[in-house]
């Protein structure tokens, strides 16, 4: 590995850390991943139901 594989890498796993940390917030509100209201949700939530 060279230099700017590492720093590559690097910049994925800060993307992916925060995305999971943007996730577990988002769910601790309540919040869904769509963004929709699950009471209404036909796709699989089952949340509100």
């Amino acid at each position: 590995m060279n230099f700017w594989d590492i720093i590559i890498i690097a910049g994925i796993v800060v993307i992916v850390v925060f995305s999971v940390i943007k996730i577990v917030k988002n769910r601790k509100k309540g919040k869904t991943s769509c963004g929709c209201d699950c009471s209404r949700c036909s796709g699989g939530c089952t949340r509100g139901r």
